[in-house]
């Protein structure tokens, strides 16, 4: 257990060995929530943008989706 304190702009800091452990870096993104009255950080994980596509890729042939780029602009799939 640690004790935080609360900056007027709502910002604490968590501790070097919890961060450490947790591998938190200056820059890292984390996810808080709200569970049953209690605040819950964890950090947050990024997956690589080619693992990304490649688990859509692999959803996709699961499920059978198919569609051609044309279909995909035209229907705006893509940005």
């Amino acid at each position: 257990m640690s004790i935080a304190h609360v900056t007027v702009t709502g910002n604490i800091s968590l501790p070097k060995n919890w961060r450490e452990e947790l591998g938190i870096t200056p820059g890292n993104s984390v996810v808080m929530e709200m569970k049953n009255g209690r605040i819950v950080i964890e950090p947050l994980k990024v997956k690589p943008l080619m693992e990304a596509w490649t688990a859509v890729d692999a959803e996709m042939k699961r499920k059978k989706i198919h569609f051609t780029r044309e279909e995909a602009v035209r229907d705006d799939l893509y940005d």
